[in-house]
Protein backbone atom coordinates (compact mmCIF):
# COMPACT_ATOMS: atom_id res chain seq x y z
CA UNK A 1 0.00 0.00 0.00
CA UNK A 2 1.24 3.67 -1.06
CA UNK A 3 2.26 5.78 1.57
CA UNK A 4 -0.76 8.78 1.96
CA UNK A 5 -0.26 12.27 3.68
CA UNK A 6 -3.25 14.16 5.16
CA UNK A 7 -3.85 15.80 2.22
CA UNK A 8 -4.79 12.54 0.35
CA UNK A 9 -7.23 11.38 3.28
CA UNK A 10 -8.87 14.93 3.35
CA UNK A 11 -9.34 14.15 -0.33
CA UNK A 12 -10.63 11.08 0.38
CA UNK A 13 -13.27 12.57 2.44
CA UNK A 14 -14.54 14.94 0.23
CA UNK A 15 -14.70 12.71 -2.79
CA UNK A 16 -15.56 8.90 -1.00
CA UNK A 17 -18.09 10.67 2.01
CA UNK A 18 -19.03 14.25 0.92
CA UNK A 19 -18.93 12.97 -2.55
CA UNK A 20 -17.50 15.91 -4.39
CA UNK A 21 -16.17 15.61 -7.43
CA UNK A 22 -13.31 18.15 -6.90
CA UNK A 23 -11.77 20.65 -4.14
CA UNK A 24 -12.36 23.66 -5.97
CA UNK A 25 -14.23 26.74 -3.87
CA UNK A 26 -16.73 26.96 -6.70
CA UNK A 27 -19.18 29.96 -7.98
CA UNK A 28 -22.38 30.49 -5.88
CA UNK A 29 -25.12 31.86 -7.49
CA UNK A 30 -28.00 33.73 -5.77
CA UNK A 31 -30.51 30.63 -5.62
CA UNK A 32 -28.14 27.95 -4.54
CA UNK A 33 -28.44 26.49 -0.90
CA UNK A 34 -25.82 26.45 1.14
CA UNK A 35 -25.06 23.00 1.74
CA UNK A 36 -23.29 20.28 0.02
CA UNK A 37 -26.35 20.11 -2.74
CA UNK A 38 -25.66 23.58 -3.37
CA UNK A 39 -21.75 23.59 -2.97
CA UNK A 40 -21.56 20.55 -6.10
CA UNK A 41 -23.97 23.21 -8.40
CA UNK A 42 -21.00 25.80 -7.54
CA UNK A 43 -18.37 23.69 -8.42
CA UNK A 44 -20.45 23.01 -11.73
CA UNK A 45 -20.81 27.00 -12.26
CA UNK A 46 -16.94 27.31 -11.62
CA UNK A 47 -16.00 25.02 -13.86
CA UNK A 48 -18.55 26.38 -17.16
CA UNK A 49 -17.02 30.00 -15.85
CA UNK A 50 -13.72 28.76 -16.50
CA UNK A 51 -14.55 27.27 -20.19
CA UNK A 52 -16.11 30.28 -20.83
CA UNK A 53 -12.54 32.05 -20.80
CA UNK A 54 -10.76 29.54 -22.64
CA UNK A 55 -9.25 32.09 -25.76
CA UNK A 56 -10.64 31.63 -29.67
CA UNK A 57 -8.36 29.23 -31.27
CA UNK A 58 -7.06 27.03 -28.34
CA UNK A 59 -6.27 23.88 -29.52
CA UNK A 60 -3.92 22.08 -27.05
CA UNK A 61 -4.25 23.15 -23.51
CA UNK A 62 -1.98 21.70 -20.29
CA UNK A 63 -4.02 21.34 -16.76
CA UNK A 64 -1.25 22.12 -14.93
CA UNK A 65 -2.23 20.92 -11.31
CA UNK A 66 -4.82 19.28 -12.72
CA UNK A 67 -6.65 17.91 -9.36
CA UNK A 68 -8.83 14.78 -9.98
CA UNK A 69 -8.89 15.26 -13.45
CA UNK A 70 -12.58 16.73 -13.79
CA UNK A 71 -12.15 19.97 -15.47
CA UNK A 72 -9.17 17.95 -17.98
CA UNK A 73 -12.39 15.63 -18.62
CA UNK A 74 -14.88 18.62 -19.73
CA UNK A 75 -12.02 20.30 -21.51
CA UNK A 76 -11.57 16.88 -23.54
CA UNK A 77 -15.48 16.90 -23.92
CA UNK A 78 -15.05 19.98 -25.81
CA UNK A 79 -12.61 18.64 -28.41
CA UNK A 80 -9.45 20.20 -26.98
CA UNK A 81 -6.46 18.05 -26.90
CA UNK A 82 -4.86 18.03 -23.02
CA UNK A 83 -1.87 17.31 -20.61
CA UNK A 84 -3.07 16.57 -17.58
CA UNK A 85 -0.24 17.24 -15.14
CA UNK A 86 0.11 16.80 -11.55
CA UNK A 87 2.69 15.88 -9.25
CA UNK A 88 0.86 13.84 -6.75
CA UNK A 89 0.91 10.14 -6.93
CA UNK A 90 -2.32 9.58 -5.22
CA UNK A 91 -3.95 11.87 -7.09
CA UNK A 92 -2.13 10.43 -10.53
CA UNK A 93 -4.02 6.93 -9.98
CA UNK A 94 -7.54 9.22 -10.04
CA UNK A 95 -6.49 10.66 -12.72
CA UNK A 96 -5.39 8.28 -14.82
CA UNK A 97 -7.98 6.07 -14.31
CA UNK A 98 -10.69 9.07 -15.15
CA UNK A 99 -9.27 9.69 -18.29
CA UNK A 100 -7.66 6.68 -19.69
CA UNK A 101 -5.91 7.80 -23.13
CA UNK A 102 -7.98 10.10 -23.79
CA UNK A 103 -5.39 12.45 -22.70
CA UNK A 104 -2.01 12.63 -22.41
CA UNK A 105 -1.09 12.75 -18.48
CA UNK A 106 2.00 13.55 -16.71
CA UNK A 107 3.38 12.61 -12.98
CA UNK A 108 5.57 15.64 -12.54
CA UNK A 109 6.19 19.41 -11.12
CA UNK A 110 5.19 22.00 -13.56
CA UNK A 111 8.63 23.43 -12.75
CA UNK A 112 10.03 20.64 -13.91
CA UNK A 113 7.89 19.58 -16.47
CA UNK A 114 9.50 18.79 -20.00
CA UNK A 115 6.68 18.35 -22.46
CA UNK A 116 7.70 17.55 -26.37
CA UNK A 117 5.17 20.57 -27.26
CA UNK A 118 3.73 23.57 -26.79
CA UNK A 119 0.55 24.48 -25.92
CA UNK A 120 -1.76 27.10 -26.79
CA UNK A 121 -2.97 27.35 -23.21
CA UNK A 122 -2.11 26.39 -19.17
CA UNK A 123 -4.25 26.43 -17.20
CA UNK A 124 -4.11 26.51 -13.00
CA UNK A 125 -7.01 26.42 -11.19
CA UNK A 126 -6.00 26.45 -7.59
CA UNK A 127 -2.53 25.75 -8.77
CA UNK A 128 -0.44 28.38 -8.62
CA UNK A 129 -0.33 28.69 -5.28
CA UNK A 130 1.42 25.69 -4.37
CA UNK A 131 4.57 26.62 -7.33
CA UNK A 132 7.70 28.23 -7.19
CA UNK A 133 6.96 32.38 -7.17
CA UNK A 134 10.05 32.54 -9.54
CA UNK A 135 9.95 30.16 -11.73
CA UNK A 136 6.22 29.73 -12.49
CA UNK A 137 6.19 32.42 -15.32
CA UNK A 138 9.46 31.42 -17.14
CA UNK A 139 8.28 28.31 -17.22
CA UNK A 140 4.68 28.98 -18.70
CA UNK A 141 6.95 31.31 -21.57
CA UNK A 142 8.88 28.17 -22.64
CA UNK A 143 6.00 25.43 -22.78
CA UNK A 144 3.38 28.42 -24.05
CA UNK A 145 3.71 28.96 -28.03
CA UNK A 146 3.93 32.28 -29.36
CA UNK A 147 1.16 34.58 -28.33
CA UNK A 148 -0.10 31.51 -25.95
CA UNK A 149 -2.42 32.01 -23.44
CA UNK A 150 -2.59 31.60 -19.55
CA UNK A 151 -5.69 31.12 -17.52
CA UNK A 152 -5.17 31.22 -14.03
CA UNK A 153 -8.13 30.86 -11.48
CA UNK A 154 -6.71 31.60 -7.63
CA UNK A 155 -6.78 33.09 -4.75
CA UNK A 156 -4.45 35.87 -3.22
CA UNK A 157 -3.33 37.59 -0.48
CA UNK A 158 -3.96 41.71 -0.63
CA UNK A 159 -0.78 42.17 1.68
CA UNK A 160 1.64 40.53 3.48
CA UNK A 161 0.34 38.44 6.49
CA UNK A 162 0.37 35.40 8.34
CA UNK A 163 -3.36 33.90 6.98
CA UNK A 164 -2.62 31.78 4.45
CA UNK A 165 0.69 32.76 3.99
CA UNK A 166 1.65 30.62 1.88
CA UNK A 167 -0.53 32.10 -0.90
CA UNK A 168 1.18 34.30 -3.32
CA UNK A 169 0.46 38.27 -2.69
CA UNK A 170 -1.44 39.93 -5.65
CA UNK A 171 1.01 42.62 -5.66
CA UNK A 172 4.48 39.95 -6.22
CA UNK A 173 1.67 38.06 -8.39
CA UNK A 174 1.55 41.31 -10.77
CA UNK A 175 5.14 41.72 -10.58
CA UNK A 176 6.43 38.57 -11.64
CA UNK A 177 3.73 38.56 -14.31
CA UNK A 178 5.55 41.57 -16.04
CA UNK A 179 8.82 41.21 -15.55
CA UNK A 180 8.62 37.68 -17.56
CA UNK A 181 6.00 39.34 -20.01
CA UNK A 182 2.37 38.50 -19.60
CA UNK A 183 -0.12 40.74 -20.80
CA UNK A 184 -3.70 41.13 -18.80
CA UNK A 185 -6.44 40.23 -21.05
CA UNK A 186 -9.25 39.79 -18.75
CA UNK A 187 -9.19 39.52 -14.83
CA UNK A 188 -12.66 38.71 -13.12
CA UNK A 189 -13.17 39.20 -9.29
CA UNK A 190 -15.33 36.27 -7.89
CA UNK A 191 -14.06 36.86 -4.36
CA UNK A 192 -17.45 36.83 -3.09
CA UNK A 193 -19.15 34.24 -5.16
CA UNK A 194 -16.73 31.99 -3.38
CA UNK A 195 -17.32 33.18 0.18
CA UNK A 196 -20.08 30.70 0.37
CA UNK A 197 -17.60 27.77 0.17
CA UNK A 198 -15.79 28.30 3.60
CA UNK A 199 -19.43 28.68 5.09
CA UNK A 200 -20.56 25.32 4.07
CA UNK A 201 -16.96 23.73 5.47
CA UNK A 202 -16.95 25.75 8.22
CA UNK A 203 -20.54 24.05 8.57
CA UNK A 204 -19.21 20.55 7.79
CA UNK A 205 -16.09 20.73 9.35
CA UNK A 206 -18.28 21.05 12.67
CA UNK A 207 -20.82 18.98 12.38
CA UNK A 208 -18.80 16.27 10.52
CA UNK A 209 -15.18 16.13 10.75
CA UNK A 210 -14.81 16.97 14.56
CA UNK A 211 -17.21 14.68 15.69
CA UNK A 212 -16.27 11.74 13.75
CA UNK A 213 -12.62 12.27 15.02
CA UNK A 214 -13.96 12.61 18.49
CA UNK A 215 -16.13 9.43 18.17
CA UNK A 216 -13.17 7.45 16.86
CA UNK A 217 -10.39 9.02 19.62
CA UNK A 218 -13.07 7.90 22.26
CA UNK A 219 -14.23 4.56 20.84
CA UNK A 220 -10.15 3.80 21.08
CA UNK A 221 -9.86 4.80 24.40
CA UNK A 222 -13.09 2.12 25.07
CA UNK A 223 -11.28 -0.77 23.41
CA UNK A 224 -7.98 -0.51 24.03
CA UNK A 225 -6.58 -1.15 27.75
CA UNK A 226 -6.09 1.87 29.64
CA UNK A 227 -2.69 2.10 30.62
CA UNK A 228 -1.53 1.16 26.87
CA UNK A 229 -3.79 4.49 26.03
CA UNK A 230 -2.44 6.52 28.56
CA UNK A 231 1.19 5.35 27.56
CA UNK A 232 0.23 5.94 23.95
CA UNK A 233 -0.94 9.52 24.64
CA UNK A 234 2.15 10.20 27.07
CA UNK A 235 4.80 9.18 24.54
CA UNK A 236 3.32 11.38 21.65
CA UNK A 237 2.36 14.03 24.03
CA UNK A 238 3.84 16.61 21.44
CA UNK A 239 2.14 15.10 18.26
CA UNK A 240 -1.37 14.77 19.80
CA UNK A 241 -0.58 18.89 20.61
CA UNK A 242 -0.01 19.22 17.08
CA UNK A 243 -2.79 17.93 16.10
CA UNK A 244 -5.22 19.65 18.50
CA UNK A 245 -3.62 22.82 17.41
CA UNK A 246 -4.47 22.31 13.68
CA UNK A 247 -7.98 20.37 14.62
CA UNK A 248 -9.50 22.94 17.09
CA UNK A 249 -6.81 26.18 15.89
CA UNK A 250 -5.68 26.19 12.31
CA UNK A 251 -8.61 24.32 10.51
CA UNK A 252 -11.28 26.53 11.90
CA UNK A 253 -9.45 29.74 10.59
CA UNK A 254 -9.52 29.13 7.16
CA UNK A 255 -13.16 28.47 7.33
CA UNK A 256 -13.37 32.26 8.31
CA UNK A 257 -15.28 33.58 5.46
CA UNK A 258 -15.22 37.09 6.77
CA UNK A 259 -11.57 37.02 7.59
CA UNK A 260 -11.04 35.53 4.21
CA UNK A 261 -12.78 38.65 2.70
CA UNK A 262 -10.77 41.29 4.47
CA UNK A 263 -7.24 39.51 3.73
CA UNK A 264 -7.74 37.73 0.20
CA UNK A 265 -9.11 38.43 -3.22
CA UNK A 266 -10.25 35.66 -5.68
CA UNK A 267 -9.19 36.41 -9.14
CA UNK A 268 -9.77 34.66 -12.60
CA UNK A 269 -7.17 36.13 -15.11
CA UNK A 270 -6.76 35.37 -18.55
CA UNK A 271 -2.72 36.18 -19.69
CA UNK A 272 -1.36 36.39 -23.14
CA UNK A 273 2.30 35.46 -23.71
CA UNK A 274 3.66 38.62 -24.94
CA UNK A 275 5.96 38.40 -28.14
CA UNK A 276 10.02 37.59 -27.62
CA UNK A 277 12.02 40.67 -27.84
CA UNK A 278 13.85 41.04 -31.10
CA UNK A 279 17.57 40.11 -30.65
Amino acid sequence: MKEQRPADFILRFCTDIVGLDSLHFGLWESGYTRNIEGLKCAQDNYSRFLLERIPAGTKTILDAGCGTGELSERLIGRGYTVTALTPDPYLSEIVTKRLGDRAVFALSKFEEFEPVQNYDMILMSESCQYMSHHLLFPKARKLLAEGGHMVISDYFRKEETKYYETVWTSSEFDFQMKKNGFEVVSCDDITEKTLPTLDVGRKTYGEIVLPTIELVRDLLAHVIPGFIFRGAALLLRKQLALAADFLYGKQPEQFDSARFREHLEYRVLVLRRAPDSPA
